[in-house]
């Protein structure tokens, strides 16, 4: 049997390593075009590929990437998430918080859940001074959900994705605020989950 190692816990959720096999797996987030409304559509076989092939590159050279978020009791798929070295120029990386909650699961705090757990992450494992998270002006859920993480709203830069420009606003937490967030905040929330990007 194998033994499986997970990157990051939560309350409900284990978070572990996404591997080449898991089309099946992350295939019904990111092909369904309304969950990523954020990139406007959803992805073709041979982007889910290419995705996940991305995230195994990401975890060799950053340490770190979306991971799946799995139901401690029924082991099923609900988020991707985790922290991810986003460029926000040509020159400048910085780390940045990535999520994606399954559509008939929003609703039910697992964006916040999933937030946390990847900034805990990038704090305490990856000794990150402070986290960005880049949110379309118009996911007003997942701007509520940087904000019950202590981020807050620094600029906002465009992002160029398969030849188009798409606004982001720019959202940052320092490593104090967030812990300071993180223990004056309720454990659950329900907002919404849309996706972060």
């Amino acid at each position: 049997m194998e033994i499986q190692h997970y990157e990051m816990e939560s309350e409900r959720l284990r978070f572990r390593r996404l591997r080449a096999d898991d089309f099946s797996l992350v295939a019904p987030i990111l092909q369904d075009a309304e969950t990523m409304y954020a990139w406007e559509y959803g992805f073709s076989y041979e982007e889910v590929v290419d995705w996940i092939a991305d995230m195994l590159r990401r975890y060799h050279e950053d340490g770190c990437g979306y991971f799946a978020g799995l139901d401690r009791e029924s082991g099923s798929l609900v988020a991707l998430a985790g922290p991810l070295v986003e460029h926000l120029d040509a020159e400048t990386t910085a780390l940045g918080l990535g999520y994606i909650v399954r559509r008939d699961l929003w609703g039910q705090g697992y964006g916040v859940e999933c937030a946390r757990a990847s900034l805990t992450f990038a704090f305490e494992k990856l000794d990150a001074p402070r986290v960005l998270a880049l949110i379309r002006p118009d996911n007003i859920a997942s701007l509520h959900v940087a904000a019950a993480c202590g981020m807050k709203p620094i600029g906002q830069l465009t992002k160029q994705y398969r030849g188009k420009g798409l606004p982001h606003v720019v959202c940052a937490v320092e490593r104090a605020a967030f812990f300071a967030a993180a223990d004056a905040a309720p454990a659950q929330t329900d907002e919404a989950d849309e996706p972060a990007q």
